[in-house]
């Protein structure tokens, strides 16, 4: 379904269900389709919407603000307006971030915090001025150059490595998740949302009083040096090292990861 928030008229999907609800939150080039054939693993009511830039949500303003702290202010008047707040909210990689940004600037909204393979941004000056300018270059890259161009190269990023071992179906799948996206909405997603552009919340986590999951791959090496140093800073952290996943848990082992969630009490 549509609604609409502001300029913005977000899709998402939704499968009803108990309180606490959840809010599920995907990553660049993904959709609220991402989650489809696991919302309904989860007996809670699930919201999955597409993120600004993704899928079908559209933005009626001719030059949107895509970052990452209004986004997350859209999302907490989405959830105020339609969901039933409190909720468990879970995002992956961008989806993660935008996420811990919605739980900083909006607690009293979230009652869980679920992150997988995110990060709190970029510490240091130099490095996130560097970032900001190489994702700045991917989003001309992708403007000149076309979507299919773009997604062959993003394909062959180490991070995605371990996706290449799923079944052709699921590849399939996750290549043509990023195909259908438009690339202008990508191009302004990476220029404005992408790790560099990202505030630094490295400071602001010993604040987060809320209860925080954090989730990397067993064959992500990268996200789990980042998560174990986010659970140092989070005082209510559980952190969990995923076997037989990369960067991609929920699509490369959703058992393992069903079984954290049940563990965790979560369903």
């Amino acid at each position: 379904m549509k609604v609409k928030i502001k300029e913005t008229e977000y899709y998402l999907e939704q499968k009803p269900g108990t309180n606490p609800g959840w809010l599920l939150l995907h990553g660049f080039m993904g959709s609220h389709a991402d989650f489809s054939k696991i919302m309904s693993d989860l007996p809670a009511t699930v919201t999955a919407p597409d993120l600004l830039g993704h899928g079908q949500t559209i933005s009626a303003c001719s030059d949107p603000d895509f970052s990452i702290e209004q986004q997350a202010d859209q999302l907490a008047l989405l959830i105020c307006q339609y969901l039933k707040p409190p909720l468990i909210v879970w995002g992956y990689s961008m989806g993660g971030r935008v996420a811990l940004a919605l739980s900083l600037r909006h607690p009293q909204l979230v009652k869980y915090l679920i992150l997988e393979s995110s990060t709190a941004g970029i510490a240091n000056d130099k490095q996130r001025k560097a970032r900001q300018q190489h994702d700045i270059q991917l989003a001309g890259q992708l403007r000149d150059q076309g979507l299919t161009t773009f997604v062959d190269r993003w394909e062959q990023l180490p991070l995605f490595a371990t996706q290449q071992k799923l079944p052709s179906f699921q590849r399939n799948f996750i290549r043509q998740q990023r195909l259908n996206q438009k690339k202008q909405g990508l191009a302004r997603s990476l220029a404005a949302m992408g790790t560099g552009q990202m505030p630094n919340y490295w400071p602001a986590l010993a604040k987060l009083q809320i209860p925080v999951l954090l989730l990397a791959g067993e064959q992500d090496l990268k996200f789990q040096r980042i998560t174990a140093k986010m659970a140092t800073r989070l005082p209510h952290s559980q952190r969990f090292v995923v076997p037989a996943a990369g960067h991609n848990i929920h699509l490369e082992n959703w058992t393992s990861l069903f079984q954290i969630f049940k563990q965790e009490r979560l369903i």
